[in-house]
């Protein structure tokens, strides 16, 4: 009997001693590390040219267990203006501070269709929380960005041909521009030519060569004498101030005997004048010799006054 209460004893010490030594306990308790998972989306670049591509990352990223949560695989976002043409997905995990992190990464490439703005809709991911097994889901928010004009291609020389081009725009610009000011130069000239003071009987020769054409064959005799007879009376009454378009051969040459002209100039005037007259009221053709000798004398008269104006000058 009393042995039996030594051994209890001895028992129930080294029992004591045993179960309350330092770092053992008798029950454990399991400590849950504070988690949180949240989601974004980005890009690589808030502007692409049209010949290049853009990356558009959709990250979930949780801190904790790395376990805890199963994320659900991506649908394809509905995008404007672009084509998704590459798609994937990859885990990450790390540590910070002591602190376990994880994410799952999933990347679009896109290429763009047209110049202007292009979307990338809200992305939704679902995952599960495996502690809980409840379901949830994240949604990113909608991006957009600008699809601006092509780049040139490494070693391409397309730039050289926008240069090219330019340059021959500029070059057609420069000829279109010369040869407008030298037509408006040349048009100027002309003007003035036309503006320079033309003597009468310049003018007259010129009617007179324009009027009567000696050499045509469809010449006709008695009306080529009264384009002579109309044009020695309009130079007369324009050169001396008389009335000579209504006045008669006879009443001309009165009025011619005031002026200080030679003898042989008035009675040249008379001839021409009668001779005209006779072959316009006679009714007949008349004679071919006797119309080049009323042109020649007219012709002559002008030709002689001529020189002398301009020796007047």
């Amino acid at each position: 009997m009393y042995y039996r209460k030594i051994c209890f004893k001895l028992f129930l010490f080294l029992s004591l001693i045993f179960f309350n030594r330092p770092g053992y306990a008798q029950d454990t308790i399991a400590v849950d590390l504070e988690s949180t998972i949240g989601i974004s989306a980005e890009v690589d670049r808030k502007e692409v040219p049209l010949n290049r591509q853009v990356t558009c990352s959709v990250i979930v990223e949780w801190t904790g267990d790395i376990k805890r949560y199963q994320i659900s695989e991506v649908e394809n976002p509905i995008v404007e203006n672009f084509e998704i043409i590459k798609t994937s997905a990859a885990d990450r995990r790390l540590s910070e501070g002591g602190v376990a992190k994880a994410a799952r990464i999933f990347e679009f490439i896109l290429q763009p269709e047209s110049r202007g703005m292009g979307y990338i809709e809200n992305v939704v991911v679902k995952y599960v929380d495996n502690e809980t097994g409840e379901g949830k889901s994240l949604i990113t928010p909608r991006l957009s960005l600008k699809v601006i004009d092509p780049v040139p291609e490494p070693g391409s020389k397309k730039w050289m041909i926008k240069w090219i081009l330019l340059a021959v725009v500029l070059l057609a610009i420069f000829i279109f521009l010369w040869n407008w000011r030298r037509k408006v130069q040349e048009k100027k000239r002309k003007e003035e030519e036309v503006l320079k003071v033309v003597t009468l009987e310049e003018e007259y020769l010129t009617q007179l060569r324009e009027s009567v054409d000696l050499k045509s064959p469809e010449l006709k005799i008695s009306e080529a004498f009264s384009l002579l007879s109309k044009i020695a009376r309009k130079y007369l009454s324009q050169k001396y101030e008389i009335p000579a378009l209504e006045s008669t051969t006879e009443k001309i040459i009165a009025d011619l005997s005031s002026f200080d002209l030679d003898e042989a100039v008035t009675n040249n005037f008379r001839e021409i004048l009668a001779v005209s007259d006779l072959a316009k009221f006679a009714g007949s053709e008349g004679n071919r010799n006797e119309l080049d000798r009323t042109y020649t004398l007219l012709e002559a008269i002008l030709e002689r006054n001529l020189v002398e104006t301009k020796a007047g000058e």
